[in-house]
């Protein structure tokens, strides 16, 4: 490698792959009082742990404000983003008798079923450049 190069590499100046994407997530209508984690995770492919982690990429942050940013390098290709406001910590998503969520939780592009979970063909993005993606909570 040349010195150059080799300093490039120090700084972090080289792109981390070919074609790769920056995808930003944008947490919206976040209830910060609520505590605990927002757990967002980005899904590759269709029944693969959707809604919930992924085997992809996952990031844990702590609510900070009404809004909250989380951003994943990806590569080209379809995606789909699920939040859940993990309020108590436990790691799942807490639910009613009737299975209705009792934590917040959003999705990418926010669809909004009703008596099921979103599926991921209903959250699916194309990404082919650095994007920015909303997702509204749903508490």
């Amino acid at each position: 490698m040349t010195p150059f190069l080799l300093l490039l590499a120090m700084l972090g100046q080289l792109p981390t792959q070919p074609g790769a994407a920056k995808i930003t997530v944008r947490l919206q209508s976040v209830r910060p009082n609520k505590g605990g984690l927002l757990r967002v995770s980005l899904h590759r492919e269709s029944g693969v742990g959707f809604p919930g982690p992924s085997p992809l990429a996952n990031a844990e942050v702590r609510p900070a404000g009404v809004e909250s940013v989380v951003t994943f390098d990806a590569v080209p290709g379809a995606y789909a983003v699920a939040v859940h406001h993990d309020a108590n910590a436990n790691g799942k998503m807490d639910s009613n008798l009737f299975g209705i969520p009792k934590e917040g939780y959003g999705m990418s592009n926010d669809p909004r079923p009703r008596f099921r979970a979103p599926r991921f063909a209903e959250s699916r993005v194309l990404i082919t450049r650095d994007t920015t993606l909303i997702v509204r909570m749903v508490y």
